[in-house]
């Protein structure tokens, strides 16, 4: 059996095979070849060497060289091995800081998007040029502002609130699953109901724009998730449905349980999705015909990033597809459920 260790110190890059009593031998071996009788490994005769060349610093053990001469020249065949070592070592380097730099624009993007949201939220409030002004007089004026329009004022810092807990997603998407170092998720008894009334009270004006009423069931149980990733989850679920739901309509979140689960599901009359597309429904970046055509569709991630955050607390995201067609002023709706299952213990 051989044993070797390829270490190139200013890379910090290392190609080995060694067992933790090989790391003993290499730490007191110096010579370029050496006998160690009896091996604490194998109990027999071994030849050891060592070799620090310009790039790289080599040892090997093995007991099936017949001559010094034979060892040494599979010592030199490893140093002339280096640059086979390196260079994957070195695309696969390369290929994370690409993977990782395109992790880090997605966030950034889309947390620019975010803002640029909110700022706009404030400047229908306050106009910029106001802004500009001193401190006085921009607080006499948002003053009146709120004062003469209480429910504008109301529903601004509401759009401001649903965008805060969009941009917090993004944060958590980043943090537990995004980074290489990404945390544990923090998994916990929780009030399911409660978690999804905390992200859809925020999407209040949404759905008032469109007359669409939640009615939202009463339920006590709890079941074991991740706070920030549910969150994540319901925040795309919800927005969706304040995007594809039939104005002026109802939509219904029931809760249901059995001895292990409690499954949340939300029906709708949503737009229609045809058969050939319900397959690709759940995948990254796609958004169905009608969407586009409509112009309603974003960067196909909604369902994609629910099924995602709902398989990291162990849960199941299914959807039922509405067979028949309801043509309303041109558009093509059907009743569709959004089902998560969760689980009450893990």
């Amino acid at each position: 059996m051989k044993h070797f260790s390829i270490n190139v110190p200013y890379k910090s890059i290392t190609s080995q095979n060694l067992l933790d009593e090989c790391r003993v031998c290499m730490a007191n071996c110096n010579d370029i070849y050496k006998s160690v009788n009896p091996c604490p490994v194998y109990n027999d005769r071994r030849k050891q060497g060592f070799k620090q060349t310009k790039k790289s610093n080599i040892f090997l053990c093995c007991n099936q060289s017949k001559t010094t001469a034979l060892f040494k020249n599979k010592l030199d065949a490893l140093s002339y091995a280096m640059g086979d070592i390196e260079l994957p070592v070195n695309e696969i380097t390369e290929n994370i800081k690409k993977t990782e730099q395109t992790k880090v624009n997605r966030l950034i993007h889309n947390l620019t998007s975010i803002n640029a949201y909110n700022i706009q939220e404030i400047y229908d409030l306050v106009p910029q040029e106001t802004l500009s002004s001193n401190w006085k007089k921009q607080l006499e004026f948002i003053k009146r502002e709120i004062i003469s329009d209480p429910d504008k004022a109301a529903m601004l810092f509401l759009r401001i609130a649903k965008n805060n807990i969009h941009m917090k997603s993004e944060f958590s998407i980043y943090k537990k699953i995004e980074r290489l170092d990404s945390k544990d998720l923090e998994i916990k008894s929780l009030p399911v109901r409660k978690v999804f009334l905390n992200v859809l009270h925020t999407f209040f004006s949404d759905f008032s724009n469109n007359e669409i009423y939640v009615d939202v069931r009463e339920f006590e149980g709890k079941t074991q998730i991740d706070y920030e990733t549910m969150q994540v989850a319901f925040y795309h679920l919800i927005e969706n449905s304040t995007k594809y739901t039939l104005p002026n309509s109802i939509v219904t979140v029931d809760f249901k349980e059995d001895k292990d689960t409690v499954a949340i599901k939300m029906n709708m009359t949503s737009l229609y999705v045809p058969i050939e597309e319900r397959e690709s429904i759940l995948n990254e970046g796609f958004s169905s015909r009608l969407a586009k055509k409509l112009g309603k569709s974003g960067d196909g991630i909604g369902l994609w990033r629910i099924n995602q955050m709902i398989q990291l607390n162990h849960g199941e995201f299914n959807i039922h597809f509405g067979d028949e067609i309801e043509n309303i002023r041109g558009i093509d709706y059907g009743i569709n459920s959004f089902e998560i299952v969760l689980r009450k213990s893990l």
